[in-house]
Parts: C-alpha cells; structure tokens; sequence
C-alpha cells in the first residue's frame, strides 16, 4: 500500500514538473501593423477560437470591432460562451481594432467634412481609416489567417456613425453592419440627410444592417429609421432594435450579441425540433445550405450531430448509417470526425465498448490531431476498463491540448483523468 501510495506520489510531481505551466495563450496575440496610408502604426489584437489549431481546413467569420481596447474583453468573454462553448453561432476570429486616445479616436470615426464631437476645428477622417482597413487590415488578416468570406463590422457610439458611414461608402466590403448607439446627433444630424441622398441611388450586393438603442434620447438614429423606412432599399436588410433596459454603455455588448445571433441565425437548433426532425438527412441538407449561406467551412454544433445519430438508433435503421455517413463525408467534411465520434458512442453503448473503440481506431490516423477524437479514444478504454490504454490516450490528448493552446479547463479535465487512470493501474 505504501508503495502504491509513492509511486502515485511521484508521478504526480513528475506530471506537474513537466505540465505545470501552461503554455503560452498563442490564440490571442497583439499585432502592430505599418500603415502607410494613415502613416503610423496600428495595433490590433486578434482572438482566435479556442479550436483553431485543430485542424488547416476550417474557415472563420471576422468580427471588425472598433474601440477594440474599451470593448474586447467583454466581447471576447461573450464569444467565447455563445460559440466556442454554446454553439449558439458558428465558431468567429475576434479583431479588435485599438485606437491611439480620445481625440485621434473620433477624429477617424467622424465622416469626412464633419466636425468631431466637441471640436469644431477638428474635421473627420472617417474615409482615411476606412480605407486602412480595407486596403492594410483586412489584407493582412486574410494572408496570415484562415478567414472566411464573411466580415462583419461593429461600432458603438461614435464608432457606430463610422459603421453607418462605412455602409454608405463602401457597402460591398462587409456582410453585416452593426451600429450600436450611433451618434447620429452629430454636426446637427447632418449625416441623415446625406444618407437620404445616397441610398436612395445606391447599387451594391445585399448587406445586413442592425441598428440598436439604449435608454437614450436625442440620438438621432429615429431620423435614420425613417429614411430607411421611407426608401426600403432593397439590398439593405435592415432591422432596429430598442433595448429600453440599456444604457448607452450596457446595449454595446447585448446589441452584439443579438445581432451575431440574428447574423447567424439557424445555426443553433433547439432540442425540441432536433427531437422532431423526420430524418437524419434533414440536419445535413440544413446545415449544407448555412455553410454556403454564411461562405464557411465549420463542424455543426455537437446537438445537431447527436440529433442526427439518434435518429437511427430511435427508428431502428442502423443498417442505414453507412450511406449516411458517406453523404457526411461529402456534404459537411468539416464534421465527419465529429460524427464518427458520437457514433462510436452510440456503438460503444448500444452494442459492446469494443465495438465503440473499433470506429474509432479505424479512423484515428485521419482524425490524430484532433484533441476530441484522442480524447474519444481514451474515454472508450476507460469504459472498456483498459486503464492503461486510457492513460495513453489522454496523455496524446494533453500533448495536443498543449501544442494547440487549448484553454486551460480542458487541460485541467484531461489532466484530472491523468491523475485518475494512473491510479487505478497502480
């Protein structure tokens, strides 16, 4: 017994000697850009999602968000849950946009020929720092990242008039236009009338706009409502919305998330039409037509897999998976592993733990990198009561966790069935 209990013990200090810092967050990093049109530097700091090392053919939304220093964290912790974690949206890279102090900050967020608030000898230049983006930012992340071709702009406040001047003059450089609070107010609402101008003869690809509110007045944005309420511009599908319980600093972050939820929308299915589905080619058929709605290449959330699997195992048409998960294979191949795991589990459990781990090692060379599938692999030993496999496969999944920068819960659940299966080996 007493060897048993130092034996334990030093594996325990060799674990944690050899584990116990984690490595650096490299999904997050703060990037200085030259810019030569603005003729100084900027910083951006980019989040990506917690999966991105994952795999090389996955494609990501970005989110544009300007006052990236004041808002990231509260957006960054937002995403975080509603993606990541939830799978409410599709999984997003987060790039927040920092500005260099108050007075250079407005004064790139305020349309060309305005004033900046509180300054009337400073005049804008909005159209400067809209072309830094398009022409320096944007470039720069599709080089060094695997973007989608899907981009979406938010701004709150006076960053939010910038969101609207950037519809206007240049409506075909993002998908979605999110403008929180914008002050619309400014230089005598002088930006209605020259929206009321240009929309009325506007001609660009179809765009969304959300416009949002808090427990504000004289905001101006009521005038801008019916401008486009009055012209209905067909390639702007706008929609507004009141949150009479915000404050002007509150609705920033609530109108985001709203929005990326209304963005993408279908992405998430609830349990009770996932329970009702009439068969398992309708979440395929589903999910096909958002990936190419929103230009992306992403796994569909876990519910929708499970939903699927089910179906067969519910209706007694086992017999029919291996046509099923061919069409996977060719439709959603971002999915495919996502998939063979939850089946090895229905397996594992309908039929025999062997029959579980059998999928999944006749597949494991294809799927290695991936931290879930190893992991799969370990849980379907441990229930199989092969410890010492178990203990092997979450060791695999911890080097993968630490060599993709997986956050530090999941390193903490693999390190604790470390810790579990070599005890009971001992």
């Amino acid at each position: 017994m007493i060897k048993s209990i130092n034996t334990l013990l030093c594996f325990t200090v060799l674990f944690f000697s050899q584990w116990g810092h984690s490595a650096q967050n490299t999904l997050s990093e703060r990037i200085a850009i030259q810019s030569s049109l603005l003729n100084e530097e900027r910083l951006v700091q980019v989040l990506l999602p917690e999966n991105y090392h994952a795999d090389d053919l996955t494609r990501y939304p970005v989110l544009y968000l300007l006052d990236g220093d004041y808002l990231f964290h509260g957006a960054s912790g937002m995403l975080d849950l509603l993606a990541n974690k939830g799978q409410m949206i599709p999984d997003i890279i987060l790039v927040g946009v920092a500005d260099k102090g108050t007075d250079k900050y407005r004064q790139y967020m305020t349309p060309q020929g305005l004033s900046t608030p509180r300054k009337e000898d400073s005049k804008g230049k909005a159209s400067e720092f809209l072309a830094h983006i398009h022409s320096e930012l944007m470039p720069y992340m599709a080089k060094h990242y695997r973007i989608a071709d899907n981009a979406i702009l938010f701004g709150h406040s006076i960053a939010g008039l910038f969101v609207l001047n950037a519809l206007l003059e240049s409506p075909n450089r993002f998908n979605s236009y999110l403008s929180s609070s914008p002050s619309v107010w400014l230089n005598d609402y002088a930006f209605v009338k020259r929206a009321k101008k240009v929309m009325a003869k506007s001609q660009h690809h179809p765009v969304s706009l959300y416009l949002s509110l808090g427990d504000e007045t004289r905001m101006g944005q009521y005038g801008l409502i019916d401008v486009l309420d009055d012209l209905q511009p067909k390639n702007i599908a706008w929609h507004f919305t009141h949150y009479s319980n915000e404050n002007h600093v509150s609705v920033a972050l609530v109108s985001l998330r709203n929005s990326l939820k209304q963005i993408f929308k279908g992405w998430f299915i609830p349990e009770k039409e996932l329970n009702n589905i009439q068969s398992a080619d309708e979440i395929i058929d589903h999910y096909k037509s958002l990936l190419a709605q929103f230009n992306i290449k992403q796994a569909i959330p876990t519910a929708s897999i499970r939903a699927a699997i089910r179906y067969f195992y519910r209706n007694e048409k086992q017999a029919d998976i291996s046509d099923f998960m061919q069409k996977v294979k060719q439709e959603l191949p971002s999915s495919e592993a996502a998939f063979v795991i939850m089946l090895a589990s229905y397996r594992g459990h309908f039929e025999s733990p062997q029959a579980g781990i059998t999928l999944l090692l006749s597949r494991e060379k294809e799927f290695d990198h991936s931290i879930e599938y190893i992991k799969a692999i370990a849980v379907a030993y441990e229930k199989a009561d092969n410890q010492e496999l178990a203990f092997d496969y979450y060791q695999k999944a911890l080097n993968l966790a630490k060599n993709q920068y997986a956050n530090q819960w999941q390193i903490n659940i693999i390190e604790a069935k470390l810790l579990q299966t070599h005890s009971i080996t001992q």
